[in-house]
C-alpha cells in the first residue's frame, strides 16, 4: 500500500507542474542556444556551432510529447527527466573539467562555454534515450509478470473450475448408455455448454493481458452504447451523463463495459438503472443494484471469485485485465444510489 501511495505522490506532483519537466529541460538548453545566438548577432560560426546542440534539446522535447501522446505514465516520464538532467549534469561536468584541465588557456572566453552547452546537451540527449529505454523494459518486466499470473490463473480454471461440469457430461453419459433414457443427454449438452463459456471467458481473461499497442480515441458514449446492444439486458436499462474521449483498443475496452453491464445485471435487480460518464483522471459505470461489501471490494477482481453458484468468477477479472492492459486503475467505491461504482483511471 505503502508503493500505491508513493505512485499517487509522484503522480501528483507531475500533473500540477505547468510543463512537463523534460520538455522544461530541452526548451532551457535552446533558450541557452538562442542567447549565444542573439549575442553573437547569428555569425556564420554561431549558427554552425549551435545546430547540433538545437537539434538535441529540439529531440528532447519531441521525445517528451512523444512519451505524452502514448500515454506512458507520469512517473515513468519523470524517470525518463530524471536521467535526462543526469547526462547533462555528467556530462557539463566532465567538459567542464575537461576544459579546465586541457584547453582553457588556448580556447579563450566563448568557447569554454560553448563546448558546455554541447556537452550538457549530449549528455541530456543520452540520458534521455537512456531513460525511455529504461521504462520500456520495466513496462516488459511487468507485462511478463502480469501474463505469468494470467496463465496461473488459467490453468487453475482448467484444473478446477472445468472439472465440475466435465464430471456431470462424463455421469449422465454412462447414465445414458446404462438407462438408455435420452433425457441424460440433455445434461449432457448443458455440461458441454458450460464447458465452452468457461474457456471462452478462461481465454478472454489470459488474452486481455497483453499491452495496448495500437490505441486511439473513441467518445466514451459510443463505447458504452455499442457495448449496450450486445448485452442480454431484459428490463434494466442505461444512460451515459457526460462524454470524453478515451485512448482505446475499443473492442477490448468494448469488452470491460460489457462484463461491467453483465454483471450489474446478474447480481442487481431486473430492472437494474446503470451510469456511465467522466470522472476524475477517467470514466465511471455505476448502477442502483445492492453494492458490493467494502471487504470485498479488491477480491470480486480476482479470478474464480464469485456470490452466485452459477457464476464462473471471470466477468470482472476479464475487467480488470482489460484495464490492466490499457494502463488503468480499477476502483469500486459506492454508487450515489447505494449501488457499485467501477471507476477506471490511469495508474500515474
Amino acid at each position: 500500500m505503502q508503493r500505491v501511495a508513493d505512485d499517487d505522490w509522484v503522480a501528483e506532483i507531475g500533473e500540477q507542474l505547468p510543463v512537463s519537466p523534460l520538455s522544461a529541460l530541452g526548451l532551457f538548453l535552446a533558450a541557452l542556444i538562442g542567447v549565444r545566438l542573439a549575442g553573437e548577432q547569428l555569425s556564420n560560426r554561431a549558427l554552425l556551432e549551435s545546430v547540433f546542440p538545437l537539434l538535441a534539446a529540439t529531440a528532447v522535447v519531441f521525445a517528451d510529447r512523444w512519451l505524452v501522446a502514448r500515454d506512458v505514465s507520469t512517473r515513468d516520464r519523470l524517470t525518463v527527466f530524471g536521467y535526462g538532467l543526469g547526462g547533462f549534469l555528467a556530462a557539463f561536468l566532465v567538459t567542464a573539467l575537461h576544459l579546465y584541465v586541457l584547453y582553457l588557456e588556448e580556447t579563450g572566453a566563448r568557447a569554454p562555454l560553448y563546448l558546455l552547452l554541447m556537452g550538457g546537451t549530449v549528455g541530456v540527449g543520452a540520458g534521455t534515450v537512456a531513460g525511455i529505454y529504461e521504462i520500456r523494459q520495466r513496462a516488459a518486466t511487468r507485462e511478463a509478470k502480469r501474463q505469468s499470473e494470467r496463465l496461473e490463473e488459467f490453468a487453475s480454471v482448467v484444473s478446477h473450475d472445468l472439472r465440475n461440469p466435465l464430471s456431470v457430461a462424463q455421469g449422465r453419459l454412462r447414465a445414458a448408455f446404462t438407462s438408455g433414457d435420452p433425457e441424460h443427454l440433455h445434461e449432457v449438452d448443458a455440461a458441454l455448454t458450460r464447458m465452452d463459456e468457461l474457456i471462452d471467458e478462461s481465454l478472454s481473461v489470459a488474452r486481455s493481458g497483453t499491452q495496448v499497442e495500437d490505441p486511439y480515441e473513441v467518445p466514451l458514449v459510443e463505447l458504452a452504447s455499442e457495448a449496450w446492444t450486445v448485452v442480454e439486458t431484459d428490463d434494466a436499462t442505461y444512460e451515459v451523463v457526460g462524454d470524453r474521449p478515451l485512448r482505446v483498443d475499443p473492442k477490448r475496452a468494448k469488452q470491460l463495459f460489457e462484463n461491467c453491464y453483465r454483471n450489474a445485471i446478474e447480481h442487481g435487480r431486473e430492472d437494474v438503472h446503470v451510469r456511465v460518464g467522466p470522472c476524475d483522471g477517467g470514466f465511471f459505470v455505476a448502477d442502483d443494484g445492492p453494492g458490493i461489501p467494502e471487504d470485498e471490494r479488491d477480491a470480486v477482481l480476482e479470478q474464480g471469485y464469485s456470490t452466485s453458484a452459477e457464476g464462473s468468477g471471470l466477468g470482472l477479472a476479464i475487467v480488470r485485465a482489460v484495464a490492466d492492459a490499457h494502463g488503468w486503475r480499477v476502483t469500486i467505491t459506492e454508487s450515489e444510489s447505494g449501488g457499485a461504482r467501477f471507476e477506471f483511471t490511469r495508474g500515474g
